[in-house]
């Protein structure tokens, strides 16, 4: 007769099905009835014979319906396949609270560096405010204007056949295109006033070369571009009735060097509007107006839907029956101006009625380009609107 002693490691089911089977094939000559005392005593249970029979039952269906329907490759292959699709699981599981931890760390960031410029621009709005003075006139002819500010690469230093530049070239090119606004402003009969930035204000860290042609670290040119537009917006309100300040954000501020391993939306420009609103809080002129678009701006002047963005995802020919689809699949505005920056030179092209504008860079021939022999002029562009034809007039303000 078969030993019936329960051994260490032997589970209840196993025990029964051990002796249901050795009973079932006459290894065991004994009634369930001689069984159930026998074997309560060695698993220490109550149960009767009949509850011994029925486990013994159910486990024999079980076996039949799912072994038997199987041979034995068969079923070693789906629990082959099925120990895939849980370390498949897995590896999601642990990828996406990887990249979860690395949006905590950008927040993280992000927010500790927006409190500490944001304290330092409350700071300079305290100890240091503008000035306010009103030299607006209102006229007959009324207009709108935009003017685009974009790739200042603040921190860069170049020195080649085309041209020189570094911070201080940086703010009198600022200045004057200050001066050369505030004339069209006053020529053209300019109320309202949209400043679009378009990003790469500062020249950042995100290549070998960038840090080696750079004056400043990454968050100070943060800050001293900021202040930089902060007293441009301040001295261009003086002129019109009102200003709207849009901006976005460039590749040159990314936090991460990597672009592999960089967010999109992980730049330090994300701060530059912050600045602005402590900077000017006291100017009843200027509103700082945050995107709902994520990396792009939407204007409306007199109605015509511009969009405009960096540019550094881009192609530039491409960009207006992109942008087209896209705002009109998702909020049903059909565009009809583009504005874009990041090739640092002067382009247009129209195509199914969309017209795109592609700006100069305030920075000019960085040592990059002056090695491709990429040589293009230094400006910024203010673009008057009007009520009846849309864009009327680009003024192209060169700085060379």
């Amino acid at each position: 007769m078969m030993d019936l002693q329960k051994q260490p490691d032997e589970t209840l089911r196993q025990y029964i099905a051990r002796v249901g089977a050795a009973k079932d094939c006459g290894e065991i000559d004994a009634t369930w009835e001689a069984l159930a005392p026998i074997m309560n005593e060695q698993t220490g249970e109550s149960f009767s014979e009949g509850t011994y029979r029925q486990k013994w039952a159910e486990g024999k269906c079980w076996d039949k319906e799912v072994f038997s329907k199987r041979g034995p490759n068969e079923f070693l292959e789906e629990m082959r396949v099925e120990k895939e699709n849980i370390l498949k699981a897995k590896r999601q599981f642990f990828d996406q609270r990887r990249e979860y931890n690395k949006l905590l760390t950008v927040d993280a960031r992000t927010d500790h560096l927006k409190e500490q410029i944001v304290e330092v621009a409350r700071e300079m709005a305290e100890s240091n405010p503008f000035e306010f003075r009103d030299f607006y006139e209102p006229t007959k002819r009324e207009r709108v204007g935009v003017l685009v500010l974009a790739d200042f690469h603040y921190g860069m230093v170049a020195e080649n056949l085309w041209q020189k530049y570094n911070t201080n070239i940086c703010r009198e090119r600022v200045q004057r295109v200050v001066e050369k606004t505030i004339e069209y402003i006053h020529f053209q009969g300019i109320r309202k006033l949209y400043v679009v930035l378009l990003g790469d204000l500062i020249h950042g860290a995100i290549h070998t070369s960038a840090r080696v042609a750079a004056e400043e670290v990454t968050v100070d040119q943060l800050m001293h571009a900021s202040e930089l537009v902060s007293g441009a917006i301040d001295a261009l309100s003086h002129h019109v009735e009102e200003v709207e300040v849009h901006s976005t954000y460039g590749n040159h501020a990314r936090s991460i060097q990597n672009k592999n391993d960089s967010i999109h939306e992980d730049n330090m420009e994300r701060i530059v509007p912050w600045w602005l609103r402590e900077r000017l809080q006291n100017n009843p002129r200027v509103k700082v107006i945050d995107s709902d678009y994520h990396e792009f701006i939407l204007i409306q002047p007199y109605g015509y839907n511009v969009v405009c963005t960096h540019g550094d995802l881009d192609r530039f020919k491409d960009f207006g029956t992109t942008v087209h689809t896209l705002f009109t699949k998702k909020f049903g505005l059909s565009i009809d101006y583009t504005i874009t920056a990041d090739k640092h030179h002067l382009e247009e092209f129209e195509q199914f009625g969309i017209e795109s504008m592609l700006v100069r860079s305030l920075c000019g021939t960085d040592e990059y380009a002056n090695g491709k022999r990429l040589y293009s002029l230094p400006g910024q562009s203010f673009i008057v609107f009007s009520k009846e034809d849309g864009r009327e007039c680009p003024y192209n303000i060169r700085l060379d």
